[in-house]
């Protein structure tokens, strides 16, 4: 009785050895290879006064009828594209109410980034009721 269980656990560990064996035995260098492609993105530039000079004036004239109907304070997100061509690809967030004036801004803007690569540019809005400081303003903004 006791050698047909000591044949059946022989049977049983016998090839559990070899297949143990041979996986560690097998070259490490037959792992399979990973590629990853992709296109790295481009530095988001926030200096967006200095090749755009005139949009704080753009962006007032632009917002000032908007704010007279609706006084309404906010936050905007600004990403666009500036290329030798201009002012391409013009993405608002936040302020719903301000978001069509924005784009619509910063098509007729005038800027130069001093080179025709594609440059990506972002920057905040903040729209915020006038105080004393600004007096005969129909509404403060800032640009960050």
């Amino acid at each position: 009785m006791q050698t047909k269980s000591l044949v059946k656990t022989l049977l049983v560990a016998i090839p559990l050895s070899l297949v143990s064996a041979l996986t560690l035995a097998a070259p490490q260098d037959e792992l399979k290879r990973v590629e990853v492609s992709g296109k790295q993105s481009a530095a988001v530039r926030t200096d967006v006064k200095a090749s755009c000079p005139s949009i704080a004036a753009v962006l007032q004239n632009k917002l000032s009828p908007i704010w007279g109907m609706h006084q309404e304070t906010g936050v905007l997100r600004v990403e666009f594209t500036l290329d030798g061509d201009g002012v391409h690809g013009v993405k608002a967030r936040g302020a719903d109410t301000y978001r069509d004036g924005v784009r619509k801004a910063m098509r007729g803007l005038e800027c130069n980034s001093g080179t025709t690569q594609p440059q990506t540019y972002a920057f905040n809005i903040h729209i915020v009721s006038p105080d004393s400081v600004h007096p005969g303003k129909q509404m403060a903004m800032l640009i960050d």
